[in-house]
C-alpha cells in the first residue's frame, strides 16, 4: 500500500517563541511544519511547495499578515491555499472583517488553546489529503485516456484498472467520517454518503433531488449564502463554519468546504460539499472562553471582562455626553468568616453576596468579582452624581439582612468607593484606581459606607504610601525605640510593673503616633519582625536593670494578631528568654479580646505551653471586643486591663462607671488582677481604689519614660517603691 504523503503546514510569525510554540503543537498531527519569520519569507516558501494550510500572524513588521494574504491570493497555484489568521481577542472584530475580505478561512485568538488549534488545522490537513488523492486519481485516469489510442487491449486493461480505482475511491468516500454530498451546477443533490445521513438524519432517498436548503438553518442572512455562490461562481473553493439544521430540528456547527469540479475544458460540472461536525468543539471553545472571562465561583465577569465592558461603556458615554460610575466594593471583616467557619462557608457567602449585588443592578449595569472579597460595579448612562448615591445605598442595604451560611446567621457589611467619568478620569485605569482609593477611604472611616472620590484622597493615599515605605525601613535603620509606662499597686502605692510601648522616630517628622503606624505594621505583616524586636529589646533592658541592682517588676508586652497567626510565637518567646535570661514569671503578654476570639482554637495549646513556662497573660482593652466571655474560663488569663475610654468617664458617666465596676468584679470573681489604663485624675484614682481595682497606670502617675529616664527615676527615689506616693493608702 502506498504511504500517504505528509501534508505541509506553513507557520508565519515574526516572533520566534510563538513560531516554536505553534510548531510544537502542530507537530503532534504528524505532518511537516515549515516556519517563516515574515510575509516575504512566506511568499518564498510558497514557491517551493504546496501547503495544506497557512497559519499567519496578523501583526508583523514590514509586511503584515493581511498584505501577505493579498499577495498569496493573487499568485498561481498557492492562491487557493487556506489561511488561518492568528490574532488577539481584543482586535478580533477588526481583524476578522479584514481577514475574511481577503479570503481567510478561520481565526484563532491568543492565548492559543492547543486542542482547538490542532482541531482546526486537522480539518484542512484531511481535506488536503483527500484533494491530493482525488488529484492523483484524476491524473491517472487522464493517463489511461491518452494510452487508449495505443492499443485496444491496453485500453481495456486500463479501463478495468480505472474502474477498480473508482470503486476504491467510491468505497473511501462511503466510509469517510466527514459528511459529503455532490450537486450539479444548479445545486441539485446527486449523491450523499452515509456520514451525511448520520450527521443530518436525512437518507439518500430524502436528499437526492433536493438542494442544500434541506439543511439550511435560517441562522445566516441571505447575503451569507449569496457569498457562497459568488465564490463558487469564480471557480474558487469556499471554506467556512456554517450553522446547519438536522432533520430533527437540532442546530449544529459544520466546517464546510465546497469544491468546484471542472471537466477537461475547464467548465464546472459539479460541486463537492464536505463538512465536519464542529458542534462539540465550538461548545468547548465557548466554555473555555466563558471560563477565561468569568469568575469560576460566582460566575460574575472577572477583571478582564469588566475592563472590556467598561471601555465600551466609556466610548458610548463620550458619544452621548453621559457619565459612567465605577464602584469598588470590599467586604468588611470577611477574613473572620474564613477563619472561623472555613473556606467552604466563605465561598457560599461570596456566592450569596454576588446574588444580592446582581439584584441591585439596572439593565446595562455590570457587577464583577476581582478575587477574594473584592467586587466591582459600573453603572451605565448616569446623568449626575445624584443618580449614583441611591444605587450605592441600595448596595449597602442589600447586605443588611443576615446571611444563613453553614447553619450560622452572619451579618456582613461592605465599604464602597465611587469614581465618575469624566470628572475622575477618562480611561479605565484612572477610574478604577480612583474608585479603589475612595473605597479604602470608606474602610478607614469604619466601613459600611460609600464615598465618592476626591482629589484630596489621592494626597492622603500618597502620604500613606510614603509612610508605609518609610516604615518598611524603620527597623533596619534603628528608628524604633521603647518607652516604659509604670504600673502602680493601688493598695500599697508600690511600683509593680512596666508596660513596654513602641515608639517610632521618623526622620524629618519626629515621633509618629502609634495609632498611625501600628495598624500599618499589622496590615503589611511587618508587625512580626518588629514584635520580635520589641520582645528582645524589652527583655534585654529588663535584665540590664536587674543586673544594675534594680528590684525586679513585671514587664508587660503587647502581642498582635499577626504574631499569633504566624504560630511561631512559642519559638520566638523561647529564643528571647534563653538569649536574655529574662525570668519567665515576670513577663506578661497582652492580647486584645478580638485577637483572642479570632484565634482561640488555633492558639490555645501554644499559650498553654507558654503558661506552663511561667509566663502571664492579660486581656488588653477589655470590654471593647466580643461579648462572649466563655474564653475566660478556657484561656490562661491572669489580668483584665480596663480600656482608657471607660476609665476617663467613670466620674461623669454612669454607664462607664457601671462597666468598670463590672469588669473589676468579674476579675476578682475569676481570681484575676484588674488593671486600669489611662488614669489621669485624683478622682479616677479614688473611684478605682474604692472599687478594689488592683493596679493602675496613666499620666496621673507619670508619662511613659525612656529606658534611661526610668532608670534615673528609680535611682533618684532609691527603690521601686516611691516614698511620696500619689496613691491613696488605706488607713
Amino acid at each position: 500500500m502506498e504511504t500517504e504523503q505528509r501534508a505541509n503546514i506553513l507557520v508565519v510569525d515574526d516572533n520566534a517563541a510563538k513560531r516554536q510554540a505553534l510548531s510544537a503543537v502542530l507537530e503532534e498531527l504528524g505532518q511537516n511544519v515549515v516556519l517563516a519569520d515574515s510575509g516575504h519569507d512566506a511568499l518564498r516558501s510558497l514557491l517551493a511547495r504546496d501547503y495544506a494550510v497557512i497559519l499567519m500572524d496578523v501583526q508583523m513588521p514590514g509586511m503584515d499578515g493581511f498584505e501577505a494574504a493579498s499577495l498569496i491570493r493573487s499568485r498561481g497555484r498557492s492562491a487557493l491555499t487556506p489561511i488561518i489568521f492568528v490574532t488577539s481577542y481584543s482586535d478580533a472584530e477588526t481583524d476578522m472583517l479584514g481577514g475574511y475580505s481577503l479570503g481567510a478561512v478561520d481565526f484563532i485568538f491568543a492565548p492559543v488553546i492547543p486542542e482547538i488549534l490542532r482541531a482546526k488545522v486537522s480539518v484542512f490537513v484531511e481535506l488536503f489529503h483527500t484533494t491530493q488523492q482525488l488529484k492523483r486519481h484524476e491524473d491517472h485516469l487522464e493517463s489511461l485516456v491518452r494510452q487508449r489510442t495505443s492499443a485496444l487491449t491496453a485500453e481495456i486493461a486500463e479501463r478495468e484498472r480505472a474502474e477498480l480505482i473508482i470503486r476504491k475511491l467510491s468505497s473511501a468516500v462511503e466510509k469517510v467520517a466527514d459528511s459529503i454530498f455532490i450537486t450539479d451546477t444548479e445545486g441539485v443533490i446527486e449523491y450523499v454518503n452515509p456520514a451525511f445521513e448520520a450527521t443530518t438524519g436525512y437518507g439518500d432517498a430524502e436528499a437526492i433531488g433536493k438542494t442544500p436548503q434541506l439543511i439550511r438553518s435560517g441562522e445566516h442572512e441571505p447575503a451569507f449564502y449569496a457569498n457562497i455562490w459568488e465564490t463558487l461562481g469564480r471557480g474558487e473553493i469556499y471554506r467556512e463554519v456554517v450553522i446547519n439544521r438536522k432533520k430533527d430540528g437540532q442546530l449544529y456547527h459544520e466546517a464546510v468546504t465546497i469544491t468546484p469540479l471542472a471537466d477537461d475544458k475547464g467548465r464546472c460540472t459539479h460541486y463537492i460539499f464536505s463538512g465536519k461536525d464542529m458542534t462539540e468543539r465550538m461548545q468547548t471553545q465557548e466554555r473555555l472562553h466563558h471560563l477565561a472571562h468569568h469568575d469560576i465561583l460566582t460566575d460574575l465577569p472577572n477583571r478582564m471582562l469588566f475592563v472590556d465592558h467598561l471601555k465600551q461603556a466609556l466610548s458610548r458615554a463620550k458619544w452621548r455626553d453621559r457619565s459612567v460610575a465605577v464602584i469598588f466594593v470590599d467586604l468588611d471583616r470577611f477574613k473572620i468568616v474564613n477563619d472561623t467557619l472555613g473556606h467552604e462557608a466563605g465561598d457560599q457567602l461570596l456566592q450569596a453576596i454576588s446574588e444580592r449585588m446582581q439584584s441591585c443592578m439596572r439593565e446595562g449595569d455590570i457587577a464583577a468579582r476581582f478575587g477574594g472579597d473584592e467586587f466591582a460595579v459600573f453603572l451605565n448612562d448616569i446623568a449626575s452624581q445624584d443618580d449614583v448615591a441611591p444605587l450605592a445605598q441600595n448596595l449597602l442595604e442589600a447586605m443588611s439582612p443576615p446571611f444563613m451560611i453553614a447553619g450560622q446567621e452572619l451579618f456582613i457589611t461592605c465599604s464602597l468607593g465611587i469614581s465618575l467619568y469624566p470628572d475622575d478620569g477618562h480611561d479605565t485605569q484612572a477610574l478604577m484606581q480612583n474608585a479603589d482609593t475612595a473605597m479604602y477611604w470608606s474602610k478607614q472611616q469604619g466601613g459600611n459606607s460609600y464615598h465618592f472620590y476626591q482629589v484630596a484622597m489621592n494626597a492622603h493615599a500618597m502620604e500613606r504610601l510614603q509612610l508605609e515605605t518609610d516604615l518598611r525601613h524603620a527597623l533596619e535603620r534603628e528608628e524604633f525605640a521603647l518607652d516604659y509606662q509604670p504600673q502602680y499597686d493601688l493598695e500599697s502605692g508600690a511600683l509593680v510593673g512596666v508596660e513596654a510601648l513602641l515608639r517610632w522616630h521618623r526622620p524629618g517628622f519626629g515621633i509618629v503616633s502609634p495609632e498611625n503606624f501600628i495598624p500599618l505594621l499589622e496590615e503589611n505583616g511587618l508587625i512580626v519582625p518588629v514584635g520580635e524586636w520589641v520582645l528582645q529589646t524589652a527583655c534585654a533592658q529588663h535584665q540590664k536593670w536587674t543586673a544594675e541592682g534594680l528590684p525586679p517588676v513585671a514587664l508587660a508586652i503587647n502581642v498582635s494578631g499577626r504574631q499569633v497567626d504566624t504560630k511561631v510565637i512559642l519559638e520566638t518567646v523561647s529564643r528571647v528568654l534563653e538569649s536574655t535570661g529574662m525570668t519567665p514569671e515576670l513577663l506578661e503578654l497582652e492580647l486584645t479580646e478580638s485577637v483572642l476570639m479570632e484565634n482561640i482554637e488555633s492558639i490555645g495549646d501554644v499559650f498553654r505551653t507558654l503558661k506552663s513556662m511561667g509566663l502571664k497573660f492579660a486581656i488588653d482593652d477589655f470590654g471593647t471586643g466580643f461579648s462572649s466571655l466563655s474564653y475566660l474560663k478556657n484561656f490562661p488569663v491572669d489580668a483584665l486591663k480596663i480600656d482608657k475610654d471607660f476609665v476617663q468617664d467613670i466620674t461623669t458617666d454612669a454607664d462607664s462607671a457601671a462597666i468598670v465596676i463590672a469588669i473589676i468584679s468579674l476579675a476578682h470573681a475569676l481570681g484575676m488582677r484588674s488593671v486600669a489604663e489611662g488614669v489621669e485624675t485624683q478622682e479616677q484614682v479614688e473611684f478605682l481604689w474604692a472599687q478594689g481595682c488592683n493596679v493602675a497606670q496613666g499620666r496621673y502617675f507619670s508619662a511613659p519614660y525612656s529606658a534611661e529616664e526610668f532608670e534615673s527615676q528609680v535611682a533618684r527615689q532609691g527603690s521601686f517603691g516611691f516614698s511620696e506616693s500619689p496613691l491613696l493608702v488605706r488607713s
